[in-house]
């Protein structure tokens, strides 16, 4: 996906850009069960972006979220972002308590502004596509800031998780009583076999 002609422009005249942050989680209620979606930005006031022919509300938390800089590039390699948010906003508190967080998938976005109007040049383009993986909460001392860490992970974290700790023979034979697939798989290094045989 390449920017608009209006967003070209802009970034060959050097003159600067305006570019702000957008986190999308899809986790799952606690309570429910079900999809829950919830998204933030580095606006200051909440926002509706059309986003994969979707419209999405996205709530201001201004500079407060700390982003680092995202390298996209292909490959397997599991790349790991770490991005901070305040945890006093009553949505970050809904993502964390209300919804379950573990594994929810995320998207980071990047949303081109105009610098003399201030309107959005479209389209906005995702840079980030990955799951939560971990939330820890830093309480900071007296006169330092507490923040949310979020842990991000590539898709790629997918390729690191072997088959044989996911599906164990009693789970193979729990789903079709005839697979043998794995049946001696955890004895099998055990066997000593004659060279030649």
């Amino acid at each position: 996906m390449s920017y608009s002609a209006q967003a070209q422009q802009q970034l060959a005249e050097r003159r600067g850009t305006d570019a702000r942050v957008l986190l999308w989680f899809q986790a799952r209620n606690r309570t429910t069960g079900a999809p829950e979606t919830l998204g933030f930005w580095t606006g200051d006031d909440h926002q509706e972006f059309l986003i994969d022919g979707e419209i999405r509300t996205y709530y201001g938390a201004g500079a407060v979220i700390d982003v680092p800089p995202i390298i996209a590039a292909p490959g397997f390699q599991v790349r790991q972002y770490r991005v901070k948010l305040p945890p006093m906003l009553d949505e970050v508190k809904q993502l964390l308590q209300q919804y379950d967080p573990r594994h929810a998938e995320v998207q980071i976005h990047s949303a081109v502004f105009d610098l003399d109007t201030g309107n959005l040049m479209p389209p906005v383009k995702r840079m980030f596509k990955g799951v939560l993986n971990e939330a820890p909460e830093e309480l900071g001392g007296k006169g330092k800031p507490s923040f949310t860490q979020l842990v991000l992970v590539s898709p790629a974290r997918k390729l690191t998780q072997g088959l044989p700790l996911k599906r164990s023979n009693a789970e193979l034979q729990r789903r079709n009583a005839d697979d043998r697939g794995r049946e001696y798989s955890d004895v099998a290094g055990e066997w000593p076999v004659p060279w030649g045989t």
